[in-house]
């Protein structure tokens, strides 16, 4: 889905922001402060129902206001949305309101690029664990159903630990057939997933790192050799003591790999950071190409980008990007060097100016 019509309304310091005949790069430069990185937050907040910057609605939402809307257009669709301060929040695609945040991310798949951030890297399993589930959502058709099921009962599970101390086997019999029978269906689906995923990424490590031998490794989670259902009989005891299921795809992880010496070191052990931001990105625009081999465009956003990478860096990015189609909303203090990036390259592109809060076209 490429917009080419974004309207926002509210969002932090943009009172009324109108775009209009958005192009493959969209690029937004101004002053620190002036807003920009308002703008990809509202994308954000559009296509996932949730900010990259905070987890709290009266942040993002300006001061004394009661909502935000935001509002985007392509040739084929119209998406809105109206989010609160309370966190709830109103979705409406084509004129017609929609209860699922997931039937909005199907229809603008959006991947954030920021290289400022190695959190994926550096921090516990979860952010590598998300990665990985984006990419299934949006490539496995049989993901979110297994997914969805899985979590209820993972929920029921733990609300069932947390509140009795004297539980048997047999209380939490069906919550361990549930989980069971979901679990092991993710976890094929992950292994199969990684597998294909595998070959992409090597492809973008060899560009951005090419002296390295990187690879994913995925751990489960739970003892594959003897199944999901046998660690939650035998940990049964030490879940009603820790009051939450220990084992599962929800403590799965994919671990990066460095090849070189016989314990094939983590990434986050040996890395610099320089080349932690590069394996970052090789990671993401990994997982475009196998949305774009797939015949799904992506929304792309990039926070700041010629302040963390060199200028050789730059280029590879948005070269890389134009390749697989993706729509490009990238925020810059240095607009001469992208200009001269997609100049060179030869991509269509609109540039914008931010003043305090105020979004005007301006002469490339």
């Amino acid at each position: 889905m490429q917009l080419t019509r974004l309207n926002i309304e509210r969002v932090r310091n943009l009172q009324a922001v109108a775009l209009q005949e958005l192009q493959p790069f969209n690029i937004f430069y101004g002053q620190n402060g002036s807003g920009k990185t308002s703008i990809l937050e509202a994308i954000h907040l559009l296509a996932t129902g949730r900010s990259f910057r905070t987890h709290i609605p009266k942040r993002y939402i300006q001061h004394h206001a009661e909502h935000a809307v935001i509002f985007a257009q392509s040739s084929q669709e119209r998406i809105g949305m109206q989010k609160f301060a309370s966190g709830e929040q109103l979705i409406k695609v084509n004129g017609d309101s929609i209860a699922s945040q997931s039937q909005l991310a199907k229809l603008l798949p959006l991947q954030l690029i920021d290289p400022q951030s190695t959190d994926i890297i550096d921090q516990g399993s979860k952010p590598r664990r998300q990665l990985l589930d984006w990419l299934m959502f949006h490539v496995e058709p049989g993901f979110y159903f297994a997914w969805q099921y899985y979590s209820r009962a993972l929920k029921q599970r733990n609300s069932l630990l947390k509140s009795r101390r004297n539980l048997s086997l047999a209380d939490l019999e069906p919550w361990n057939k549930m989980l069971s029978e979901y679990g092991e269906i993710l976890h094929s689906q992950r292994v199969a997933m990684i597998e294909q995923w595998q070959q992409f990424f090597q492809q973008d490590v060899r560009q951005l790192l090419p002296n390295l031998e990187i690879t994913l490794e995925y751990q489960a989670g739970f003892h594959i050799e003897q199944g999901l259902m046998q660690d939650l009989i035998q940990q049964h005891t030490k879940d009603i003591d820790r009051r939450y299921t220990e084992y599962g795809p929800h403590r799965a992880d994919l671990c990066l790999k460095i090849a070189g010496d016989a314990l094939r070191s983590d990434a986050a052990h040996v890395l610099s950071r320089g080349q932690k931001k590069l394996l970052i990105m090789a990671l993401k625009l990994s997982q475009i190409a196998m949305l774009h081999a797939a015949n799904k465009e992506t929304v792309v956003l990039l926070d700041d980008l010629t302040a963390e990478l060199d200028f050789a860096a730059q280029q590879r990015l948005i070269e890389r990007l134009s390749q697989l189609g993706s729509q490009v909303f990238m925020t810059t203090l240095d607009q001469s060097s992208v200009l001269k990036h997609v100049h060179d390259l030869s991509i269509s592109f609109q540039l914008f100016h931010v003043v305090q809060g105020q979004v005007s076209l301006a002469a490339p």
